[in-house]
Formats: structure tokens, sequence, C-alpha cells
């Protein structure tokens, strides 16, 4: 049977949209991983479209340049643990604040052993102050770190002055993930490997809900 003259028009009209939708994600995830593993100046436009690819020109048409295409990748790292969170609220939501504390700390490690490009790319970032790093500050750092210190000054009874230190203790204790190669030829560790993450995820919970030093 033959479909009607406006389905066919439908059909082809989404063909190239989903082509396009492909090729924008394929893009982004390129994006994410070169500009994490090798940084923000040694990226350029075509080696993302190689990497991807694409043809020429393509990143230009979907993303303008090569600062929207960071931006893009940036987002993506940043709403994939968004969405992470997000898919276990309903998991927390009649936990203490001392529990909820303790699941936060063990997701963020689950969700950095599965996408190391997060702290890949924050290595990159923080080390110089840039128009990436400040962007990334105001869009994403810097709300996500408020909604976490409420909790943690409650439950663990620390200043502001402590929170820094307990903040970084945090947010590096995933860094392993990142490192793959280095552990796995210093302790023969595959960092992957569901026991290991489940251990190192149960380590960082217990170090940070310790007593802090005053």
């Amino acid at each position: 049977m033959t479909a009607p003259p406006q389905a066919l028009k439908q059909v082809r009209k989404r063909r190239p949209q989903e082509r396009a939708e492909v090729t924008r994600r394929k893009l982004v995830e390129v994006a994410l991983r070169e500009f994490s593993e090798r940084g923000y100046d040694a990226v350029t436009v075509r080696d993302i479209e190689i990497a991807a690819g694409v043809q020429r020109n393509l990143l230009s048409y979907h993303f303008g340049g090569k600062e929207e295409m960071w931006k893009a990748a940036a987002s993506h790292n940043f709403h994939k643990l968004q969405e992470f969170t997000s898919d276990r609220q309903d998991l927390v939501q009649d936990l203490s604040p001392h529990e909820r504390l303790a699941y936060t700390i063990r997701s963020y490690v689950r969700f950095c052993a599965r996408n190391p490009e997060l702290n890949r790319m924050m290595i990159q970032e923080g080390k110089q102050d840039s128009w990436r790093m400040r962007w990334l500050i105001d869009e994403f750092l810097r709300p996500k770190m408020e909604g976490i210190r409420q909790t943690v000054e409650f439950d663990r009874k620390i200043n502001d002055q402590q929170f820094v230190h307990w903040y970084y203790v945090f947010v590096s204790g995933a860094m392993i993930f990142s490192m793959a190669p280095e552990a796995a030829l210093l302790f023969d560790i595959d960092v992957q490997d569901d026991e290991v993450v489940d251990r190192h995820a149960q380590t960082m919970a217990a170090l940070l809900l310790n007593e802090f030093p005053n």
C-alpha cells in the first residue's frame, strides 16, 4: 500500500532533520573528547570535523565556530551530570541530610567513572583565568557549588573556609578515572571495573564524611 503524499512529505522533511541531529550530536561528542584531552588552543575546527568524519564547514554550519562548539561541548558535559543526578531524585527525597550527602558523593564518583571527560576538561580549563573558565563558573560551577555548600556546612558543621578544602577534595576525588593509564601502570587495575568504581565511591564517602580538622 502506497503512503499518501502528505505522509511522504513529512518523512522526507524528517529525514534531513534526523541526519542533521545525528551530525550535531557526533560533533558535540567528538568536540568534548578533543577539548578535554588536548585543550581548547590545541584543537582546530578541522580537527573536530575530521575526527567526527563529517564534511568540511559542517561545524561552522551547525555551531557557528570554535567558541560556540566549545560551549556546546561543555554544556553537554554538565547536562549529562544534571540528568544523571535528576534521574535519582526519587531515591534521595526521603533520606536524611547526612544520607543524602553520602549518596551525592557516591553518585558523583560513579558519574565520573562513566564520563571522565568532565574532570579532564576541568583540568584543562582550571589552569588559567580565561573567558572559558569564567563562563563555566557562571553557567555551571558556582550554582552547583552553592547547592552542595548548604548541605555540607549543615551536615558536617564546617565553616566557609573549611568548605573550600572539602570541595576540592570532593571534585578531585574522582580524578582517578581521568588518569586510567597511570592507575593501570602503577597499580595494575582497571578503573572502569565495577568493583573498583564501587570501592572508590565508598572510600570517598568515608573520607569526606569523617570529622573535618579545625
